[in-house]
């Protein structure tokens, strides 16, 4: 199996002002297809820094990938160490600098002769052109480590991400033959612990220790996938047996189940693209009024393409005067009950229903913090309410952490509440 090693290039991530977003993206990609990352570490972009990182990895077979450090500023140099390190000279490509200039010419901007450094590629390799950016990727074959590839990525995502997955990662996969990836099913859980799942999933794999477990949390959220060998006797019914069993355990909060046992399996979905698709189907759309979460869940409601079929819009009412004039919460709910109340939440849907003549409404009011709460009313204290002309259900959480927190617990909360109404009214 080749060593892949993961190399992130970039003072800023040292310095804490940007994150990383590629590990995650790079890793998942590469075992799918039975392949994996063996180490990933994070460098300064210095080209003595660069070229000494790489010497210690430079193997016979080894895979090194190497994110940021391409543009056309002074202290992007990330092709110069690889070079450096490799062996492997740089040369002008003509069809590259070409293609540069015309993009300039039409965008009425005038290149700087800094970009000159964005034509070069290795002499030996190849390169990857970039549709969303300037810098393109570069791959080194170095002649003293037989095998051997180094690629180089731009480090903004929207470059990366579509140059990884439409070019890279297939050079790769034709490059080199990787074992069959394994077979796995990914459970997606809303309002749900890792601690508590694991405690409900653990007496299920007692007796099938070769199905490896994994999970990813997000906040309110958490992915777990199961995984098991392809060649393993039964391996897709014995997944299956420990999906259902979790499935039981968990049926009010698993939004998403996929199964990745070859080509053409789909992609996991998303709790919002999971509300979308059920609401699609039956012909009806969403409406939302949100105070405290400041328009968050109409964001991630509307980040998919295709969301215009089911959601009309929403009301971020943050003052108490447009819960009044917008939404029609009386005034007299809001001088005895105040706007964090289920009075409130539930006039809220009622208002953003008829506004918009929406079929179904969510609405959230609560306090975020990390000042304005009472001894009545601590941070963290949020009522939620969904609901449709016939019946609009009302909840109140305490959710902890602070102010982001407070707001993404609401936001996938409400929309969890959403998705067991519309599954429990089929």
């Amino acid at each position: 199996m080749n060593p892949i090693h993961l190399i992130l290039i970039g003072d800023e991530l040292l310095s804490g002002a940007r994150r990383d977003q590629h590990l995650q993206t790079l890793a998942s990609d590469l075992a799918a297809r039975g392949a994996k990352i063996a180490g990933c570490e994070v460098i300064r972009d210095e080209e003595r820094e660069v070229e000494e990182t790489l010497r210690r990895r430079l193997a016979s077979g080894a895979i090194l990938i190497l994110t940021g450090g391409l543009g056309p500023t002074v202290d992007d140099l990330t092709r110069e160490g690889i070079a450096a390190a490799t062996g492997v000279p740089l040369r002008d490509e003509p069809a590259l600098w070409d293609a540069l200039v015309k993009r300039f010419e039409r965008a009425g901007r005038r290149l700087s002769p800094s970009n000159r450094s964005q034509a070069l590629v290795p002499t030996r390799g190849t390169y990857f052109p970039n549709h969303h950016g300037t810098a393109p990727g570069l791959v080194f074959e170095p002649s003293a480590y037989p095998d051997c590839r180094v690629v180089a990525l731009p480090g903004p995502p929207r470059e990366l991400n579509p140059m990884w997955r439409d070019q890279a990662l297939p050079y790769l996969i034709s490059t080199y033959s990787w074992p069959q990836p394994p077979l796995e099913i990914l459970m997606r859980f809303a309002q749900m612990g890792e601690s508590r799942i694991d405690e409900k999933m653990r007496p299920l794999l007692a007796n099938h220790p070769e199905i490896s477990l994994s999970s990813l949390i997000r906040l309110a959220r958490v992915d777990v996938a199961i995984r098991l060998r392809a060649d393993f006797p039964n391996a897709a019914e014995l997944l299956r047996e420990v999906a259902r069993e979790t499935r039981k355990g968990f049926e009010e909060y698993i939004y998403e189940c996929v199964e990745s046992f070859g080509p053409g399996d789909r992609r996991p979905r998303d709790l919002e693209e999971v509300i979308a698709d059920l609401l699609r189907a039956r012909g009806e759309r969403l409406a939302v009024a949100e105070s405290c979460t400041g328009g968050l869940i109409a964001k991630w409601v509307t980040d998919y393409s295709g969301s215009s079929d089911i959601f009309l819009g929403g009301i971020v009412s943050y003052h108490n005067d447009l819960k009044r004039d917008l939404l029609g919460v009386p005034e007299t709910v809001l001088a005895s009950e105040g706007a964090v109340s289920e009075a409130t939440v539930h006039a809220m849907v009622e208002g953003v229903l008829k506004r918009a003549g929406a079929d179904w409404g969510v609405a959230v009011s609560g306090v975020a913090g990390p000042t304005g709460g009472t001894p009545e009313k601590p941070v963290g204290m949020v009522w939620i309410a969904v609901g449709n002309r016939d019946r609009i259900e009302t909840r109140c959480h305490e959710f902890p952490g602070d102010r982001e927190m407070v707001r993404e617990w609401s936001g996938v909360v409400a929309l969890r509440m959403l998705w067991r109404r519309l599954v429990d009214s089929e």
